[in-house]
């Protein structure tokens, strides 16, 4: 008789975990989650992954950081594809692209464009990976429900978070709406594995391209940390309601 043990994962340190998990970049940005959950519950914390876990609206949800970039956030996707997770929501902020956008509005990758090396060492350096649909969907339904403001297309990941400036100028015309640092490898790897997954972002700084390069001092200027706090909040409030559904509807 063949019997499925799980092992205790290098990096995350856990041998199982929910089917739905949330995947904020920053550590802390854990606790600003956790506030709107019940039972909460802190499961583990190994270098950037930290777990914890709770109740939202009688559904269990865990949350799992996964630090800063896409080797970390592909090791945090492999390592929860083994114990047992099946819908993953990432929950982070980027740069906004578009003219129109402003601080603390919500974006919603249907796809990621993979500028970034680990994407590179999987086979799909330079191409584009389209998130869940079924995952985007449900993150649109309730984003809509929310009332507030919301984009949806093509994110750009990449590695440098200090790049050139030609580098970043060089986005102008190229149907990107964001720029982050690690929804190619969720959505990458998601997909190698069976999983389901998606992405919420919120704009920390608005920068589009072609006004970048007359004013380069726009890149990486938190110019209303208010607006952004509340569109991170949220942020968290849709991808909690997406995750609801999705566990209720049997998507995974």
């Amino acid at each position: 008789m063949l019997i499925n043990i799980r092992m205790i994962q290098p990096h995350i340190k856990i041998d199982k975990i929910s089917e739905t998990v949330l995947l904020p970049g920053d550590p802390d940005r854990i606790d600003k989650i956790l506030a709107f959950l019940k039972n909460n519950k802190e499961i583990q914390y190994n270098r950037e992954y930290r777990i914890s876990s709770g109740f939202y609206d009688g559904i269990k949800i865990a949350l799992l950081s996964t630090g800063m970039g896409c080797p970390a956030a592909a090791i945090a996707v492999e390592e929860l594809a083994n114990v047992g997770a099946k819908n993953l929501i990432r929950i982070g902020t980027c740069g906004g692209l578009l003219k129109e956008m402003q601080p603390g509005d919500i974006i919603i990758p249907d796809s990621a464009f993979c500028g970034d090396g680990t994407s590179k060492e999987y086979g799909y350096g330079e191409k584009i990976i389209q998130a869940d649909k079924k995952v985007v969907n449900t993150l649109i339904e309730c984003a809509k429900k929310s009332g507030v403001r919301y984009f949806v297309g093509t994110n750009r990941t990449h590695d440098a978070f200090y790049e050139p400036l030609e580098n970043f100028i060089a986005l102008e015309g190229k149907g990107l709406i964001s720029s982050e640092m690690e929804c190619s490898a969720v959505f990458l790897v998601s997909k190698l594995r069976k999983l389901s997954a998606g992405a919420i972002l919120v704009v920390n700084t608005p920068e589009p391209p072609e006004e970048v390069k007359k004013n380069p001092d726009m890149i990486y200027t938190l110019i209303d940390k208010t607006k952004v706090d509340e569109g991170m909040k949220n942020a968290i409030k849709i991808a909690l309601n997406a995750a609801k559904l999705l566990e209720s509807k049997g998507f995974s």
